[in-house]
Protein backbone atom coordinates (compact mmCIF):
# COMPACT_ATOMS: atom_id res chain seq x y z
CA UNK A 1 0.00 0.00 0.00
CA UNK A 2 1.56 3.55 -1.10
CA UNK A 3 0.35 6.42 -0.16
CA UNK A 4 -0.94 8.33 -3.37
CA UNK A 5 -1.72 12.09 -4.10
CA UNK A 6 -5.27 12.87 -4.04
CA UNK A 7 -6.59 15.99 -5.47
CA UNK A 8 -9.72 17.76 -5.14
CA UNK A 9 -10.94 21.34 -5.50
CA UNK A 10 -12.05 22.18 -1.77
CA UNK A 11 -15.61 23.52 -1.63
CA UNK A 12 -17.87 23.16 1.32
CA UNK A 13 -21.72 24.52 1.32
CA UNK A 14 -22.26 27.99 2.76
CA UNK A 15 -25.91 29.03 3.06
CA UNK A 16 -25.74 31.89 4.68
CA UNK A 17 -23.41 34.90 4.99
CA UNK A 18 -24.74 35.93 8.66
CA UNK A 19 -23.78 40.16 9.45
CA UNK A 20 -23.63 41.83 12.61
CA UNK A 21 -25.91 44.82 13.93
CA UNK A 22 -24.15 48.23 13.84
CA UNK A 23 -23.16 48.67 17.04
CA UNK A 24 -21.14 45.15 16.64
CA UNK A 25 -22.84 42.82 18.27
CA UNK A 26 -23.60 39.73 16.83
CA UNK A 27 -26.84 37.70 17.74
CA UNK A 28 -26.41 34.28 17.82
CA UNK A 29 -30.55 33.26 17.44
CA UNK A 30 -31.39 32.25 14.04
CA UNK A 31 -35.16 31.68 13.06
CA UNK A 32 -34.67 28.48 10.69
CA UNK A 33 -38.60 27.18 11.85
CA UNK A 34 -39.87 30.73 11.44
CA UNK A 35 -38.11 31.19 8.01
CA UNK A 36 -39.32 27.77 6.76
CA UNK A 37 -43.07 28.52 8.03
CA UNK A 38 -43.13 31.63 5.74
CA UNK A 39 -41.37 30.17 3.30
CA UNK A 40 -43.91 27.47 3.12
CA UNK A 41 -46.83 29.77 3.22
CA UNK A 42 -45.72 31.84 0.66
CA UNK A 43 -45.14 28.72 -2.00
CA UNK A 44 -48.30 27.84 -1.13
CA UNK A 45 -50.41 31.04 -1.69
CA UNK A 46 -48.48 31.25 -5.14
CA UNK A 47 -49.60 27.91 -5.93
CA UNK A 48 -53.41 28.84 -5.07
CA UNK A 49 -53.26 31.62 -7.02
CA UNK A 50 -50.90 29.85 -10.07
CA UNK A 51 -53.52 26.88 -9.91
CA UNK A 52 -56.71 29.14 -9.62
CA UNK A 53 -56.06 31.48 -12.73
CA UNK A 54 -55.15 27.77 -14.36
CA UNK A 55 -58.20 26.40 -13.41
CA UNK A 56 -60.00 29.62 -15.03
CA UNK A 57 -58.43 29.84 -18.07
CA UNK A 58 -59.40 26.35 -19.12
CA UNK A 59 -62.69 26.26 -17.35
CA UNK A 60 -66.11 26.35 -19.84
CA UNK A 61 -68.68 24.47 -18.99
CA UNK A 62 -67.48 22.11 -15.95
CA UNK A 63 -65.47 23.44 -12.81
CA UNK A 64 -64.61 20.61 -11.63
CA UNK A 65 -62.92 18.98 -14.77
CA UNK A 66 -60.97 22.32 -15.37
CA UNK A 67 -59.32 21.73 -11.58
CA UNK A 68 -58.60 18.00 -12.78
CA UNK A 69 -56.92 19.11 -16.00
CA UNK A 70 -55.13 21.64 -14.08
CA UNK A 71 -53.64 19.31 -11.93
CA UNK A 72 -53.18 16.89 -14.64
CA UNK A 73 -51.05 19.36 -16.23
CA UNK A 74 -48.55 20.31 -13.21
CA UNK A 75 -48.46 16.89 -12.94
CA UNK A 76 -47.45 16.00 -15.98
CA UNK A 77 -44.86 19.39 -16.33
CA UNK A 78 -43.35 17.85 -12.81
CA UNK A 79 -42.62 15.35 -14.56
CA UNK A 80 -41.07 15.96 -17.45
CA UNK A 81 -39.03 18.18 -14.62
CA UNK A 82 -38.16 15.20 -13.16
CA UNK A 83 -37.05 13.16 -15.95
CA UNK A 84 -34.93 16.04 -17.19
CA UNK A 85 -33.47 16.13 -13.46
CA UNK A 86 -32.84 12.50 -13.73
CA UNK A 87 -30.50 12.85 -16.80
CA UNK A 88 -28.48 15.99 -15.39
CA UNK A 89 -27.74 13.06 -12.62
CA UNK A 90 -26.81 10.16 -14.83
CA UNK A 91 -24.15 12.60 -16.37
CA UNK A 92 -23.29 13.62 -12.56
CA UNK A 93 -22.78 10.00 -11.95
CA UNK A 94 -21.02 9.94 -15.69
CA UNK A 95 -18.24 12.57 -14.89
CA UNK A 96 -18.16 11.44 -10.89
CA UNK A 97 -17.40 8.04 -11.36
CA UNK A 98 -13.29 9.15 -11.81
CA UNK A 99 -13.96 9.99 -8.08
CA UNK A 100 -15.14 6.70 -6.72
CA UNK A 101 -11.92 5.48 -5.44
CA UNK A 102 -10.54 8.72 -4.06
CA UNK A 103 -13.42 10.60 -2.51
CA UNK A 104 -15.98 7.91 -1.98
CA UNK A 105 -15.57 5.26 1.12
CA UNK A 106 -17.73 2.31 -1.01
CA UNK A 107 -17.13 3.36 -4.56
CA UNK A 108 -19.56 3.34 -7.22
CA UNK A 109 -21.63 2.37 -4.58
CA UNK A 110 -21.11 5.57 -2.67
CA UNK A 111 -21.46 7.72 -6.16
CA UNK A 112 -24.91 6.35 -7.09
CA UNK A 113 -26.09 7.33 -3.80
CA UNK A 114 -24.89 10.72 -3.60
CA UNK A 115 -26.06 11.33 -7.50
CA UNK A 116 -29.20 9.56 -7.14
CA UNK A 117 -30.87 10.05 -3.96
CA UNK A 118 -33.92 11.85 -3.71
CA UNK A 119 -36.18 12.70 -0.62
CA UNK A 120 -39.47 11.50 0.47
CA UNK A 121 -41.53 14.58 -0.39
CA UNK A 122 -40.07 14.11 -3.95
CA UNK A 123 -40.90 10.44 -4.53
CA UNK A 124 -44.78 11.53 -3.08
CA UNK A 125 -45.41 13.83 -5.20
CA UNK A 126 -43.48 11.63 -8.22
CA UNK A 127 -46.06 9.08 -7.29
CA UNK A 128 -49.04 11.25 -6.75
CA UNK A 129 -47.93 12.20 -10.44
CA UNK A 130 -47.87 8.92 -11.81
CA UNK A 131 -51.49 7.69 -10.14
CA UNK A 132 -53.19 11.10 -11.54
CA UNK A 133 -51.73 10.93 -14.98
CA UNK A 134 -52.45 7.13 -15.29
CA UNK A 135 -55.98 7.76 -13.83
CA UNK A 136 -56.05 10.62 -16.48
CA UNK A 137 -54.83 8.35 -19.29
CA UNK A 138 -57.10 5.39 -18.67
CA UNK A 139 -60.32 8.21 -19.15
CA UNK A 140 -59.35 11.28 -21.11
CA UNK A 141 -56.17 9.83 -23.52
CA UNK A 142 -52.84 10.68 -24.19
CA UNK A 143 -52.38 13.58 -21.23
CA UNK A 144 -49.57 15.57 -23.50
CA UNK A 145 -52.67 16.54 -26.55
CA UNK A 146 -54.92 17.53 -23.73
CA UNK A 147 -52.44 19.94 -21.86
CA UNK A 148 -51.34 21.23 -25.09
CA UNK A 149 -55.03 21.37 -26.31
CA UNK A 150 -55.44 23.80 -23.18
CA UNK A 151 -53.81 26.88 -25.14
CA UNK A 152 -49.72 27.71 -23.97
CA UNK A 153 -50.73 30.17 -21.47
CA UNK A 154 -52.72 27.53 -19.12
CA UNK A 155 -49.93 25.42 -20.21
CA UNK A 156 -46.76 27.73 -19.13
CA UNK A 157 -49.01 28.68 -15.76
CA UNK A 158 -48.87 24.92 -14.84
CA UNK A 159 -45.52 24.80 -15.89
CA UNK A 160 -44.87 27.42 -13.12
CA UNK A 161 -46.81 25.76 -10.84
CA UNK A 162 -44.75 22.26 -11.35
CA UNK A 163 -41.41 24.40 -10.90
CA UNK A 164 -42.20 25.91 -7.69
CA UNK A 165 -43.45 22.52 -6.45
CA UNK A 166 -40.33 20.80 -7.32
CA UNK A 167 -37.78 23.52 -5.96
CA UNK A 168 -40.38 23.73 -2.84
CA UNK A 169 -39.65 19.92 -1.87
CA UNK A 170 -36.22 20.18 -3.23
CA UNK A 171 -36.62 17.88 -5.83
CA UNK A 172 -33.15 18.22 -7.48
CA UNK A 173 -31.23 18.20 -4.03
CA UNK A 174 -28.28 15.61 -3.39
CA UNK A 175 -25.19 15.16 -2.02
CA UNK A 176 -23.68 15.08 -5.10
CA UNK A 177 -24.64 19.46 -5.11
CA UNK A 178 -22.70 19.84 -1.32
CA UNK A 179 -19.74 17.92 -2.51
CA UNK A 180 -19.45 20.00 -6.10
CA UNK A 181 -19.59 22.72 -3.90
CA UNK A 182 -16.58 21.75 -1.64
CA UNK A 183 -14.43 21.41 -4.63
CA UNK A 184 -15.43 24.83 -6.25
CA UNK A 185 -15.43 26.59 -3.00
CA UNK A 186 -11.26 26.74 -3.18
CA UNK A 187 -9.87 26.58 0.58
CA UNK A 188 -12.90 28.22 2.27
CA UNK A 189 -14.33 25.04 2.96
CA UNK A 190 -14.22 22.97 6.49
CA UNK A 191 -11.10 21.22 5.08
CA UNK A 192 -8.97 24.37 3.54
CA UNK A 193 -9.70 26.22 6.95
CA UNK A 194 -8.21 23.59 8.87
CA UNK A 195 -5.14 23.52 6.72
CA UNK A 196 -4.72 27.50 6.65
CA UNK A 197 -4.77 27.04 10.49
CA UNK A 198 -2.45 24.42 11.06
CA UNK A 199 0.31 25.86 8.41
CA UNK A 200 0.34 29.44 10.07
CA UNK A 201 -0.53 28.29 13.52
CA UNK A 202 1.95 25.14 13.86
CA UNK A 203 3.96 24.57 10.82
CA UNK A 204 4.77 27.87 9.76
CA UNK A 205 6.42 28.06 13.25
CA UNK A 206 8.22 24.91 13.54
CA UNK A 207 9.68 24.15 10.18
CA UNK A 208 11.70 26.87 9.33
CA UNK A 209 15.29 25.45 10.96
CA UNK A 210 14.44 22.10 11.25
CA UNK A 211 16.69 20.55 9.47
CA UNK A 212 19.57 22.58 11.77
CA UNK A 213 17.41 20.99 14.68
CA UNK A 214 17.94 17.33 12.87
CA UNK A 215 21.90 18.12 12.67
CA UNK A 216 22.02 18.75 16.33
CA UNK A 217 20.12 15.71 17.44
CA UNK A 218 22.17 13.42 14.85
CA UNK A 219 25.38 14.81 16.59
CA UNK A 220 24.47 14.41 19.95
CA UNK A 221 22.70 10.92 19.63
CA UNK A 222 25.12 9.32 17.57
CA UNK A 223 22.71 8.38 14.62
CA UNK A 224 21.71 9.16 11.43
CA UNK A 225 18.62 10.67 10.05
CA UNK A 226 18.47 9.43 6.93
CA UNK A 227 15.80 11.74 5.23
CA UNK A 228 16.22 15.54 6.80
CA UNK A 229 12.40 16.01 6.57
CA UNK A 230 9.49 16.03 9.02
CA UNK A 231 6.83 13.26 7.54
CA UNK A 232 3.17 14.71 8.32
CA UNK A 233 0.66 12.04 8.70
CA UNK A 234 -2.83 12.55 7.15
CA UNK A 235 -5.02 9.11 7.12
CA UNK A 236 -8.05 9.21 5.65
CA UNK A 237 -10.42 8.10 8.73
CA UNK A 238 -8.79 11.24 10.47
CA UNK A 239 -7.66 9.22 13.28
CA UNK A 240 -4.49 9.12 14.59
CA UNK A 241 -3.38 7.02 17.77
CA UNK A 242 -1.23 9.03 21.08
CA UNK A 243 1.25 6.80 20.01
CA UNK A 244 2.06 6.04 16.66
CA UNK A 245 3.09 2.11 17.45
CA UNK A 246 0.10 1.53 17.62
CA UNK A 247 -0.49 2.43 14.27
CA UNK A 248 2.37 0.40 12.97
CA UNK A 249 2.41 -2.91 14.40
CA UNK A 250 5.06 -1.80 16.55
CA UNK A 251 7.65 -1.15 14.01
CA UNK A 252 7.41 2.61 15.35
CA UNK A 253 9.07 3.60 18.59
CA UNK A 254 9.13 7.02 19.94
CA UNK A 255 12.55 8.22 21.46
CA UNK A 256 13.40 11.78 22.42
CA UNK A 257 12.30 15.32 20.84
CA UNK A 258 14.16 17.37 19.08
CA UNK A 259 15.18 21.20 20.25
CA UNK A 260 11.99 22.55 21.51
CA UNK A 261 11.11 26.10 20.43
CA UNK A 262 9.45 28.33 23.07
CA UNK A 263 7.62 31.21 22.26
CA UNK A 264 5.12 33.73 23.32
CA UNK A 265 1.67 33.38 21.07
CA UNK A 266 -1.77 34.54 21.68
CA UNK A 267 -1.32 35.58 25.22
CA UNK A 268 -0.06 32.14 25.98
CA UNK A 269 3.96 33.26 27.38
CA UNK A 270 6.57 30.22 27.02
CA UNK A 271 4.64 27.67 24.69
CA UNK A 272 6.63 25.28 23.73
CA UNK A 273 6.66 23.70 20.52
CA UNK A 274 8.67 20.20 20.09
CA UNK A 275 8.78 17.41 17.48
CA UNK A 276 9.53 13.69 18.39
CA UNK A 277 12.10 11.36 16.66
CA UNK A 278 11.01 8.04 15.89
CA UNK A 279 12.53 4.83 15.08
CA UNK A 280 11.04 2.32 12.47
CA UNK A 281 11.96 -1.11 13.64
CA UNK A 282 11.52 -3.16 10.37
CA UNK A 283 9.58 -6.72 10.81
CA UNK A 284 8.98 -5.58 14.50
CA UNK A 285 12.05 -5.25 16.11
CA UNK A 286 13.41 -8.64 14.96
CA UNK A 287 16.71 -9.49 16.03
CA UNK A 288 19.31 -8.59 13.80
CA UNK A 289 17.89 -5.11 12.62
CA UNK A 290 18.96 -1.33 12.11
CA UNK A 291 17.15 0.93 13.25
CA UNK A 292 15.87 3.46 10.79
CA UNK A 293 15.66 7.45 12.21
CA UNK A 294 12.85 9.91 11.06
CA UNK A 295 10.48 12.87 12.19
CA UNK A 296 6.72 11.91 11.83
CA UNK A 297 3.74 13.10 13.36
CA UNK A 298 0.12 13.12 12.65
CA UNK A 299 -1.33 16.40 11.51
CA UNK A 300 -3.65 17.59 14.59
CA UNK A 301 -6.64 18.69 12.87
CA UNK A 302 -7.46 15.38 12.00
CA UNK A 303 -7.05 14.04 14.64
CA UNK A 304 -9.56 16.68 15.95
CA UNK A 305 -11.82 16.59 13.29
CA UNK A 306 -12.10 12.66 13.71
CA UNK A 307 -13.26 13.61 17.69
CA UNK A 308 -16.13 15.48 16.02
CA UNK A 309 -17.18 12.28 13.73
CA UNK A 310 -17.30 10.25 16.89
CA UNK A 311 -19.45 12.88 19.10
CA UNK A 312 -23.36 13.78 18.25
CA UNK A 313 -23.55 17.37 17.34
CA UNK A 314 -26.05 18.75 14.74
CA UNK A 315 -23.49 19.07 11.75
CA UNK A 316 -22.03 15.49 12.95
CA UNK A 317 -24.06 13.87 10.03
CA UNK A 318 -23.15 16.06 7.70
CA UNK A 319 -19.38 15.85 8.55
CA UNK A 320 -19.64 12.42 8.34
CA UNK A 321 -21.53 12.08 5.00
CA UNK A 322 -18.56 14.67 3.18
CA UNK A 323 -15.66 12.90 5.36
CA UNK A 324 -13.68 11.70 2.69
CA UNK A 325 -13.81 14.94 0.72
CA UNK A 326 -13.07 17.31 3.81
CA UNK A 327 -9.76 15.46 4.29
CA UNK A 328 -8.91 15.62 0.85
CA UNK A 329 -9.55 19.14 0.80
CA UNK A 330 -7.12 19.76 3.86
CA UNK A 331 -4.59 17.61 1.79
CA UNK A 332 -4.97 19.51 -1.31
CA UNK A 333 -4.73 23.03 0.50
CA UNK A 334 -2.14 22.17 2.77
CA UNK A 335 0.11 21.10 0.14
CA UNK A 336 -0.09 24.47 -1.53
CA UNK A 337 1.16 26.49 1.05
CA UNK A 338 3.76 24.49 1.98
CA UNK A 339 4.72 23.72 -1.61
CA UNK A 340 4.63 27.71 -1.92
CA UNK A 341 6.71 28.53 0.85
CA UNK A 342 10.33 28.18 0.60
CA UNK A 343 10.78 27.51 4.16
CA UNK A 344 8.90 24.64 4.41
CA UNK A 345 8.92 23.37 0.78
CA UNK A 346 12.39 21.12 1.59
CA UNK A 347 11.88 19.63 5.32
CA UNK A 348 8.03 18.40 4.97
CA UNK A 349 5.71 15.94 3.01
CA UNK A 350 2.72 14.81 3.60
CA UNK A 351 1.85 11.18 3.91
CA UNK A 352 -2.04 11.53 2.74
CA UNK A 353 -2.55 7.54 3.21
CA UNK A 354 -6.03 4.97 3.22
CA UNK A 355 -5.21 3.61 6.82
CA UNK A 356 -7.54 0.77 6.41
CA UNK A 357 -8.07 -1.62 3.35
CA UNK A 358 -10.79 -4.47 3.61
CA UNK A 359 -11.26 -3.84 7.16
CA UNK A 360 -7.42 -4.22 7.78
CA UNK A 361 -5.21 -1.98 9.47
CA UNK A 362 -2.10 0.00 7.34
CA UNK A 363 1.19 -0.38 8.85
CA UNK A 364 1.98 3.57 8.49
CA UNK A 365 5.47 2.10 9.10
CA UNK A 366 5.80 0.64 5.91
CA UNK A 367 4.47 3.52 3.83
CA UNK A 368 7.20 5.57 5.84
CA UNK A 369 9.90 3.39 5.10
CA UNK A 370 9.02 3.03 1.22
CA UNK A 371 9.43 6.97 0.96
CA UNK A 372 12.50 7.33 3.11
CA UNK A 373 13.95 4.46 0.79
CA UNK A 374 13.20 6.16 -2.02
CA UNK A 375 15.11 9.37 -1.40
CA UNK A 376 17.62 8.41 1.09
CA UNK A 377 20.90 8.12 -0.51
CA UNK A 378 22.29 5.70 2.02
CA UNK A 379 19.92 2.66 0.96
Amino acid sequence: MTAGKLFSRSDFEVDKLIEGPEDGNVSLESPPQVLKVVQYTLTSIIVIILLSICIRLIYKDNLLKSGIDAVMMASLYYMMILICGFIIRTCNFLSEIQFAKTHYENGITSVLKATFEINGQSIFLMVFSVIVLSAYCAKEGNPVTQAWAHGPLSSCLAYALAYILSDAVNLNESNYMTIRTIRLMAGVDYGGGMAFSYFYGYLRIILPGLRKKMEIYEAAQDVTIPVKKMFILIPESGHIPPDLCDASYQWLEATTNLEHIVIDRAGVKRRNYKNTVYKIHPNSQAMGHRPVYVITEGATPMMTFWEILIHDHEQTATYKQNRMQIVASFYKTLQQLIDNDPECRDVCELVYYKDYEKGKKINVAEILLGRIQAQAAMF
